[in-house]
């Protein structure tokens, strides 16, 4: 994939004509920051590295299973020595179809609810010890998705049996030590809406400013303003699905200076312009 930034990289799967997506894949990672506007399950088969999620870092290894809300900017790196044999299984869920087959089900519906929260944290367990269940469990769903649409019913009961192992008291994973990354996410985070100035975040970290630059791109895998650009989209995004602001508003809270340039870049970002956004995803 190229490097540029493109519509391909922010990927903000909506579900529009199903409830679910079921995948099971090899190699094949993304290597950007991205969201989803439903909530995305990923299982770690084979494969280490690191996600990346909530500004924060977590050891990425087989077993391990990941609930990233809707909007909730994520991205996995696979460690290079382990790139081709790296196998996962991803779930994307239209958490709101779901949550009404669950009303009879109230303590999975809450949980159901409380992981899908928009824009909320991501959690992660280690079910290392379950694998072979699990494994059993996706190859039954991938075999079912394959030969036909899974039904919601289908869905809610894959869902039950998953949440059935997880950790009772949500006990958080240690999370890894952080380096300068999550230090400027926070800080893009807090200033998206104004001009970038890498003189002024490298002041404020109290680095110099190729330090700063240098140690996101080897952390992350991209350059700021890529990540900050996923940012103000991702906001952007939020806005027009949950606000009646004009364009031109938009653009000024999420930090563009100029509408004109807002609507070229989210249209090269997103793959429509934010008015069609806003009609095909509201």
């Amino acid at each position: 994939m190229a490097e540029n930034w493109n519509a391909e990289r922010l990927e903000p799967i909506a579900l529009k004509d199903t409830i679910v997506s079921f995948s099971r894949l090899f190699a094949n990672t993304v290597r950007y920051h991205h969201w989803h506007q439903c909530l995305e399950v990923l299982y770690v088969e084979e494969g280490y590295g690191v996600v990346m999620v909530n500004n924060r870092q977590y050891t990425m290894r087989p077993g391990r299973m990941f609930f990233f809300p809707p909007f909730t900017l994520h991205k996995v790196m696979v460690d290079e020595k382990v790139q081709n044999s790296y196998r996962r299984t991803i779930i994307h869920v239209d958490q709101h179809a779901v949550a009404k087959t669950l009303r009879d089900f109230p303590q999975n519906q809450s949980c159901l609810l409380a992981l899908s929260t928009r824009g909320g944290p991501a959690f992660v367990a280690d079910l290392s010890e379950m694998h072979s269940h699990i494994d059993a469990l996706f190859s039954r769903y991938a075999r079912l998705a394959a030969q036909t649409a899974l039904t919601t019913e289908s869905v809610a009961c894959l869902l039950i049996m998953l949440f059935s192992m997880l950790p009772a008291d949500r006990e958080k994973m240690p999370e890894n030590q952080r380096g300068i990354a999550s230090e400027v996410m926070f800080w893009l985070e807090e200033n998206y809406r104004f001009k970038f100035s890498l003189t002024q975040l490298a002041g404020d970290l109290q680095k110099s400013r190729s330090y700063v630059s240098r140690r996101f791109h080897l952390e992350t895998g991209e350059n700021i303003h890529d990540y900050l650009n996923t940012i103000r989209l991702r906001k952007a995004c939020e806005m027009l699905l949950h606000s009646e602001l004009s364009i031109g508003d938009i653009a000024s809270q999420v930090g563009f200076s100029d509408v004109t340039w807002f609507i070229t870049s989210f249209k090269k970002g997103i793959g429509e312009t934010p008015l069609q956004y806003r009609k095909n995803h509201r």
